[in-house]
């Protein structure tokens, strides 16, 4: 700038040493530049030429340089802008993913739940039914208890029924033995020992069957009379019963009860129906038994009164015989009085026949 071309020559020939020596200095172009503008000054157009080639190479070289610099820091920022895209477009496919997952899961939670909301409706309808079953059917049960305890009290009372006509037809039956046919046979029986055959003693054998027949009439009307318990015990009326029991040839009776027992305390209701219980099984025995020996025992203990009827007949097989009025008869008069009925027999083996109720 003050014309001393050629001091500065000198200076920027010894830069430019240091730049070709390796020095290196970004704006190292300017001292070929400058070099070259002393040299134009002084004359020296081939040197200012020659610096003037070097200062554009080396500002080319820069520039390209520079170029390819920014061109790798382009690069560098385009491959990293790249993977930073290829990142959010993984990041994308992978949240997409996420998103097709979740959609699924809540399309299979969605159907899983009403699933379970079907499946908790038909439980609650299948709870709902079964408890109305569970209802109908204690109403039912209920029906049934109601129906069983009406058909047993009519039981009852068609057998109570039953049993008052069987008694008041036994009364009938007895009176007419006794009052009616006993007093004909007798009126009979006179009427006969007034013939002269009998005073001869040709017919004592005709009046002697002729008084047992009479004898055993009245036993029967007797027999059919209701045991009047106001002046007896059970105790005394089976005794009395057995006692005067008329047996077929070669059969006996014998009759047995717990002692030291107060049976004035047994109920009359129940000595009744105990009574007639006796008659029809010994009666039954006495019909088709063809036994030789009956026994009835009586007994009380711990409040329980049983009475047991034996003989060692010929005997039945039960299952096969179930149908005879004397058993039904006496089946209902346990009944009447709550009393349970044994029956235990078989062919060759006799009968026996244990009634038990809890007094």
């Amino acid at each position: 700038m003050g014309g001393r071309y050629a001091e500065a020559t000198d200076y920027y020939l010894r830069m430019i040493n240091m730049l070709e020596n390796g020095y290196r200095d970004p704006m190292d172009y300017e001292h070929y530049m400058r070099l070259a503008e002393c040299y134009r000054a002084l004359r020296k157009d081939a040197a200012a030429y020659d610096c003037l080639y070097k200062a554009y190479a080396l500002r080319d070289s820069s520039f390209h340089f520079e170029y390819t610099e920014q061109l790798s820091d382009y690069s560098v920022k385009y491959h990293t802008k790249e993977k930073e895209l290829e990142i959010i477009r993984l990041r994308k496919n992978e949240l997409e993913r996420e998103a097709e997952l979740l959609k699924r899961r809540i399309i299979f939670g969605s159907v899983l739940a009403l699933l379970v909301i079907v499946m908790l409706f038909m439980l609650y309808i299948r709870l709902r039914q079964q408890v109305r079953i569970a209802r109908l059917a204690k109403i039912a049960s209920e029906k049934e208890q109601q129906f069983l305890v009406l058909q047993k009290d009519t039981e009852q009372r068609l057998t109570r029924k039953y049993i008052d006509g069987l008694e008041s037809e036994r009364q009938r039956m007895a009176t007419e033995l006794h009052d009616d046919v006993c007093n004909s046979l007798l009126a009979l029986e006179m009427n006969v020992c007034s013939l002269p055959e009998v005073k001869d003693g040709r017919m004592d054998g005709q009046l002697k069957q002729l008084e047992t027949i009479r004898q055993r009439l009245r036993n029967m009307s007797h027999e059919l009379m209701p045991p009047a318990f106001q002046y007896a015990t059970i105790d005394e009326m089976l005794s009395d019963y057995v006692l005067h029991l008329t047996l077929p040839e070669g059969m006996k009776a014998e009759y047995s009860s717990t002692e030291g027992v107060d049976w004035h305390k047994i109920p009359q209701k129940v000595g009744f129906e105990f009574y007639r219980i006796v008659q029809e099984a010994v009666s039954n025995a006495l019909k088709y038994s063809a036994a030789s020996c009956i026994r009835v025992r009586l007994e009380w203990k711990d409040g329980l009164l049983s009475v047991l009827i034996a003989d060692d007949g010929r005997g039945f097989e039960p299952n096969k015989k179930t149908n005879g009025v004397g058993l039904r008869t006496l089946l209902q008069r346990a009944d009447a009085v709550g009393a349970k009925v044994e029956l235990d027999s078989g062919i060759g083996n006799g009968v026996q026949v244990k009634v038990t109720v809890l007094v």
